[in-house]
């Protein structure tokens, strides 16, 4: 896949089986502690009379404007040409800065070597040609990497809510995105 890719997460289809949050750790060698990638439960709720209980994975936003790339004194965080903002282990001093910028809570500063974590979309494994981890192993399929192109008939009409290159769809959330800032 060449051009500017985003990760389209549809929340309706993911039942919080936490395979991507697996995965994740499984592709970046990681052991107890960071999360790049991590499902959160919004609790039980009753929506046209039925009880649902929905979860949203949540991952680095690759934000269109990211503060964790602003802060990172050691210019550690770049933006990569498919858009995704990606992290240089070696250059990264463990400092934090980047982590106390997120505002999404999603980059760590791991506690070995004490170096700053985040989701890359699996960086290397896209440019094998595969997918990020996290999609090629959803058992609901919420997951999907597409391209630019591809980006408006993925939507398809449905709610949707977005900060830069990961792209959350609803049917439930009817009002998704509505009354937030627009990117970030």
């Amino acid at each position: 896949m060449s051009g500017r890719v985003f990760l389209v997460i549809d929340l309706d289809r993911c039942w919080g089986c936490r395979a991507c949050e697996v995965a994740c750790k499984q592709e970046l060698g990681l052991g107890v502690g960071p999360r790049p990638m991590r499902v959160e439960e919004t609790g039980a709720r009753v929506l046209a009379g039925a009880l649902h209980r929905d979860f949203v994975p949540t991952l680095c936003q690759h934000c269109d404007r990211p503060a964790c790339l602003a802060a990172c004194p050691a210019e550690a965080i770049f933006r990569e040409e498919d858009g995704t903002v990606q992290l240089r282990a070696e250059a990264c001093t463990g400092c934090g800065a980047c982590a106390a910028a997120c505002p999404f809570g999603v980059v760590e500063v791991g506690p070995d070597p004490g170096l700053a974590v985040k989701c890359t979309l699996c960086r290397e494994r896209r440019r094998g040609g595969g997918l990020p981890s996290c999609a090629q192993h959803c058992i609901g399929r919420a997951i999907t990497l597409i391209d630019e192109e591809a980006l408006e008939a993925a939507l398809g009409g449905r709610g949707h809510w977005r900060t830069g290159r990961v792209v959350y769809l609803s049917d439930k959330y009817s009002g998704l995105g509505a009354g937030l800032p627009g990117p970030a």
